[in-house]
């Protein structure tokens, strides 16, 4: 399993160096590694990079170092043990999250708006009904209860939906290794 996790991480790598079009030399001079390293690793043959290997990789290809980190086989208690997470994140996986959490306020802010018009859509059809009911005491006529029921039945179910709680599904994904606390 893990030759097919560093076949695929040579892979990525050597596609993502294809796509900003440089050379595996070009490539070890940025991330400050040796060029056979980076042959080894696109090949397979390093079963398990170095960690500062994979984060110059990262930063020089523009890529997560935390998937990176979990193609080269590391599991999670590698990727985020001790207190200091920086070396095991890229500017990548920091973006990431970031647009997460923009996707996410865009999302709050739409979902506002929408419950926003309800709110509306609901005052208007309660003055419309204070206004019928106003009217008959004015004009001194009966307004019949199932008239008031029916107007005030079509209203609860619109009032529904902004009760509700946001979807927790649609919160933005967390990375504790990008805020560590201490």
């Amino acid at each position: 399993m893990l030759k097919k996790n560093t076949t695929e991480l040579g892979k990525v790598i050597s596609e993502a160096r294809e796509k900003v079009g440089i050379s595996q030399r070009e490539l070890a001079r940025q991330a400050n590694m040796d060029c056979a390293e980076v042959s080894r690793i696109e090949a397979g043959k390093r079963l398990k990079p170095n960690v500062l290997y994979l984060k110059g990789i990262a930063e020089t290809l523009n890529l997560s170092m935390v998937d990176l980190m979990k193609l080269a086989g590391y599991d999670d208690i590698d990727i985020n043990w001790g207190q200091d997470f920086s070396n095991r994140r890229s500017t990548t996986d920091y973006q990431k999250q970031i647009e997460s959490y923009e996707q996410f306020y865009f999302d709050v802010l739409e979902e506002i708006e929408n419950r926003r018009k309800v709110d509306f859509a609901i005052k208007g059809g309660i003055a419309d009904l204070i206004d019928k009911l106003e009217l008959a005491k004015t004009e001194k006529k009966d307004i019949s209860n199932d008239e008031i029921l029916d107007r005030l039945k079509e209203l609860i179910p619109m009032i529904r939906p902004n009760l509700e709680k946001f979807d927790k599904s649609k919160y933005p994904s967390f990375d504790k290794g990008l805020f560590p606390k201490g």
